[in-house]
């Protein structure tokens, strides 16, 4: 551009003119193209030094996603996911079904536990890796009352534990369950404060009670001290987003959350109570994790069931959790993952504790969600996540190599802001009666094969007497 700039100036002083005017007039043109000469060096020099752009990164991408049960309809708002890391399974709870969609390790939905093995009323399934057998909770159902259902590796039932003889626990029901390392059975119901720990037979060991304040006030508090934005997103419902109640219309009943009777608040100020806890997980050490989603906390145990600290924050902006509803842990990159049901994200913490990284946002497309409801982990690290109300189970990876040190073995952990208090447990008495033994980046939606099985009108071929596949 300077060189067409100074052929014109050239040609322009080359004109005839009068010789004063002449010789003044190409002094001014050469002046004005070696000032322009000047400023485009300097601005090329200016964008040369300009650091560029860091890219946008996506922490995941989808490998596939699930959208159909195994007799080819669509799924409907599917609640709960788990993974059987022996078989290589994915359990899927969807919505107004009295059983698990089980996808295998391509994510084809080949299996239904249903009826035919004694699941009517499933709320959640974990397993015990050592044995190989499956463990159900399940609610209240017109024939039966809330117990834990316990089946085999071939899917039959060979125990059921019921909760009305157990101090505290005459209207339990479990809805989410861990098996700790020593054996322990850890059972949690959201609407009653606290952990019930059985022992591995199903005997009453003792409660293990969380505290922590829990007021609505603290809340309030919290979201004044970091931005009148934060007050206004906990306190009032967006215009442009629905509320999950009313979305919840189309939901069968059994899926539709009670609604919870607050505490007053005492004019002495909040105060340390037991908390409700939503979901349990335990990771190989023996580390139990405890999943509030009334504080928006998790509290994290050692084996001997001992208190470490507790991480987390409530909020509705970055960072924060809002109405966290399911817990995973990729041991193999020490990182802990929580679904957050109203933010629509998924936020990531290091072993300490320590945020991390979110993703996630409220939409329909890959990679986004609306109100997700749970989550896990697969054998390869994968995140299976129940999207509930796309009607849909995306499975994501990670996209970047990288492992979060955190904490070295979480021996002692990084102690919280504000600890929660020790935690209140209860012993049985002497002599307590036993209880009665009853990919691709692109997602590619999985369709169901013609020739999948059914556990509502017969048995599995290839787990027949217990063997295992």
């Amino acid at each position: 551009m300077a060189y067409f700039f100074l052929r014109t100036i050239t040609a322009h002083a080359r004109s005839p003119r009068p010789a004063g005017a002449a010789g003044r007039c190409a002094r001014h043109c050469f002046c004005l193209a070696f000032c322009l000469l000047c400023i485009t060096a300097t601005s090329g020099r200016c964008r040369a030094e300009e650091p560029a752009a860091a890219p946008v990164q996506q922490p995941m991408s989808v490998v596939t996603i699930l959208t159909d049960d195994n007799q080819g309809k669509p799924l409907r708002f599917p609640s709960t996911v788990a993974f059987d890391p022996e078989q290589e399974e994915i359990y899927v709870i969807n919505g107004g079904k009295t059983g698990f969609v089980i996808y295998d390790n391509d994510f084809i939905p080949h299996l239904f536990l249903g009826a035919g093995r004694g699941i009517d009323s499933p709320h959640s399934v974990f397993f015990d890796t050592r044995e190989g057998n499956i463990f159900v909770c399940q609610g209240k159902s017109a024939d039966h009352p809330p117990r834990l259902t316990i089946l085999n590796g071939a899917f039959f039932p060979v125990k059921e534990i019921l909760f009305d003889t157990i101090p505290e626990a005459e209207n339990f029901s479990p809805f989410r369950g861990a098996l700790g390392k020593t054996g322990n059975i850890y059972l949690v119901d959201n609407n009653i404060r606290g952990v019930l720990v059985l022992d591995r037979d199903g005997n009453f060991l003792r409660w293990l009670k969380p505290k922590d304040k829990i007021l609505r006030k603290i809340v309030r508090e919290t979201a004044d001290k970091n931005s009148p934005t934060e007050k206004e997103a906990l306190e009032t419902p967006s215009p442009s987003e629905p509320s999950p109640e009313t979305a919840l219309l189309d939901l069968p009943p059994e899926l539709r959350p009670k609604a919870r009777v607050r505490v007053a608040e005492s004019s002495g100020g909040p105060a340390s109570e037991p908390i409700t806890i939503t979901d349990i997980m335990t990771d190989s050490d023996g580390h139990l994790f405890f999943l509030s989603e009334e504080t928006s906390k998790v509290y994290v145990y050692a084996t001997n069931e001992e208190f470490l600290f507790s991480f987390g924050e409530k909020g509705g902006s970055t960072g924060k959790m809002s109405r966290p509803r399911g817990i995973a842990i990729n041991e193999g990159r020490k990182i802990i993952y929580i679904v957050d049901y109203m933010r629509h994200t998924i936020l990531a913490y290091d072993l300490a504790g320590k945020y991390l990284y979110e993703f996630g946002g409220r939409g329909s497309g890959p990679l986004w969600f609306n109100f997700p409801n749970s989550i896990t982990v697969d054998r390869k690290g994968r995140l299976i996540v129940a999207d509930l109300f796309n009607n849909r189970v995306q499975i994501l990876k990670t996209e970047f190599d990288m492992t979060f040190t955190g904490s070295k073995g979480l021996k002692t952990g990084t102690p919280p802001a504000a600890p929660a208090d020790t935690p209140q447990t209860v012993t049985p008495a002497a002599g307590s009666p036993n209880l009665p033994p009853p990919g691709a980046s692109t997602p590619e939606a999985i369709r169901s094969p013609a020739n999948n099985f059914d556990l509502e009108t017969g048995a599995i071929p290839d787990r027949q007497n217990g063997a295992p596949r």
